[in-house]
């Protein structure tokens, strides 16, 4: 993962932590998915040429990676990482696709029924496809489900999973009367079961040790892989990877001859688009890059409403940021909208403030938090709260002081992420205005990060998070923390320290209630108190961006879906 595009990903269930600088199916829907959400009524939340297979043929397809492939596992922390995912999505097993508002779709192809029993754990059943196998021929069966279990759900350390979430919540996985039936049984509820048996198992020879697991997929094994392409080429030096139609699928015919993927550089990447390159580019938030693909030939930028937000992180344990009443002023300081549209200058969407922590304003289960708590843009409610917290303005500095101390916070500015450079310019001319002084101070990401962040040398920092189609699963990764001897131990991703009592009573509850309407209720009790708390502030959602040539269909900006459903991509007749 290169600095310039994504930095760090953290597999946080609901939520991935990405530093992005300035590029920086119908079918029926899953059984008992409660944990899901969807866009509003009549969005598809997504933009992608949605065209029926039978009018569209066939062609060659040119996508992109910015980096060199060390490992060919998913699964592990090495290739937990979104371009890889995009990469191998044709040539992995994918037991529920998604649409654009993030509704789960079972895959037929690989799964004919899940089905689930709570009496009083979760009991998932899985049928699965027999005509399903992997590229050497042989079944895919429960074997591979309880081989990738055991590598998952960390029972052992040595295995370098990307994330146990969800995995440690399952007691056993066994084959049921068949090889083809597999039962999952919980140690409790589990509304997000989906997220787990979404993506489908390895194969049972690719886990069956930590060794494996680790370093046994630096190689592309074709055995090891399942879908309706196959690599065909692999030139590690120049890192191209050329693709072809599986001649073991068994499902609907890839409409594309050859899928090529070219190692191209993040910051090149706009350039090799505007050329014909490539005819897949995500923009991200880059004005540059997205004016250099709108006046592409034969080329669309299509724009969806991503899952990505940017948003500040308070460290609440940095003296000043300790009192909620001087977190909250600072809240009601910034004028979120002037941000958002300068951070976005030159890009289309809306450009307006989001105000839940939990859900992306495009989410069914969004609820405006900052109108619902009055903790919003308010310069004199801002100044009211700093004078009854006891910092009084002194006239002379324009910053307000309290015990012959001045109200100093420390910005950690990303040297080199246009959007956080800007944002730490803009919140600093807007603090001002409250008698805050909001001192900037440039971190080098090359050498103090991710440093700076994980051992909180910061009061205020500014990243982006990426949602999923899971916006409640596993709160407590990010929002929560434990007790030891009277003391409160903050979770690793929660890197504003805080302990917010109501959501960490009210996670146990978020991740065990299978009601839908009753999930979405404690999910939002959540979102409130940690908006209350000012653990940190959401700016804005970001628009995700896609360029491609015009004529592609099913292909674009997924928004939740993540990945297309590579058999149906095609060129519209």
């Amino acid at each position: 993962m290169k600095l310039s595009k994504l930095l760090m990903p953290l597999v946080a269930g609901g939520l991935a932590l990405t530093l992005a600088a300035c590029g920086g199916p119908v079918q029926s829907p899953a059984p008992g998915a409660s944990g899901t959400t969807a866009a509003p009524a009549g969005s598809t939340g997504w933009d992608i040429n949605e065209t029926p297979r039978d009018q569209l043929v066939g062609g060659e397809f040119v996508g992109s990676i910015s980096y060199p492939i060390a490992t060919w596992n998913g699964y592990n922390a090495t290739g937990n990482d979104a371009e890889l995912t995009l990469l191998q999505s044709p040539i992995r097993p994918t037991y529920y696709d998604y649409n654009g508002t993030g509704e789960p779709i079972l895959n037929p192809d690989y799964l004919e029924s899940a089905t689930t029993e709570t009496n009083p754990n979760l009991v998932v059943t899985l049928k699965l496809n027999p005509k399903a196998v992997w590229n050497d021929g042989s079944p895919i069966t429960a074997d591979d489900w309880i081989a990738t279990w055991k590598a998952q759900n960390g029972s052992n350390e040595k295995f370098a999973a990307a994330s146990t979430d969800g995995w440690n919540q399952i007691e056993s996985v066994e084959a049921g009367a068949t090889p083809n039936d597999v039962i999952f049984k919980f140690k409790s509820t589990y509304p997000d079961w989906v997220a787990i048996i979404g993506d489908g198992p390895l194969p049972a020879e690719g886990v069956a040790t930590p060794e494996v697991f680790n370093d046994g997929w630096t190689e592309y094994k074709d055995a090891w892989f399942s879908g309706p392409y196959k690599v065909t080429s692999w030139d590690k030096t120049s890192g191209t990877v050329i693709m072809e139609p599986n001649d073991k699928w068994w499902g609907p015919k890839p409409l594309l001859t050859k899928l090529t993927w070219k190692q191209i550089k993040s910051e090149a990447l706009a350039a090799a688009f505007a050329n014909q390159e490539v005819d897949y580019y995500d923009i991200g938030a880059d004005p540059d890059g997205f004016a250099q693909a709108s006046n592409a030939q034969n080329s669309e930028v299509r724009v969806a409403a991503g899952p990505n937000f940017r948003q500040f992180t308070f460290n609440a344990e940095a003296p000043i940021l300790s009192d909620v009443n001087v977190r909250q002023a600072i809240v009601m300081g910034l004028d979120r909208t002037v941000i958002a549209q300068s951070d976005l200058a030159g890009l289309p969407g809306d450009q307006v403030p989001l105000n839940n922590n939990l859900y992306v304003a495009s989410q069914e289960g969004y609820v405006d938090q900052g109108k619902a708590t009055g903790i919003d843009f308010d310069i004199e409610g801002a100044k009211a709260k700093l004078d009854a917290a006891g910092w009084t303005l002194n006239e002379s500095s324009g910053f307000r002081e309290k015990d012959g101390k001045q109200l100093d916070v420390v910005f950690a500015v990303l040297g080199g992420v246009s959007a956080s450079e800007n944002e730490g310019l803009q919140a600093q001319k807007m603090l001002k205005e409250i008698g805050v002084n909001l001192k900037l101070k440039t971190v080098d990401i090359q050498k103090d990060w991710p440093g700076v962040l994980v051992e909180h040398k910061f009061d205020i920092v500014a990243f982006s998070w990426i949602g999923t189609p899971f916006p409640l699963r596993n709160i407590g990764q990010i929002y929560g923390g434990t007790t030891k001897d009277g003391k409160f131990v903050a979770n690793d991703s929660n890197f504003a320290q805080l302990d917010i009592t109501k959501v960490n009573e009210l996670i146990p509850l978020i991740d065990t209630e299978m009601d839908v309407a009753k999930r979405a209720d404690l999910g939002n009790q959540a979102a409130q108190a940690i908006w209350e708390s000012v653990h940190t502030l959401p700016l804005y959602q970001r628009p995700m961006l896609v360029g491609v040539r015009e004529k592609l269909a099913n292909i674009g900006a997924m928004g939740m879906a993540r990945v297309p459903k590579w058999e149906n991509v095609g060129l519209v007749k």
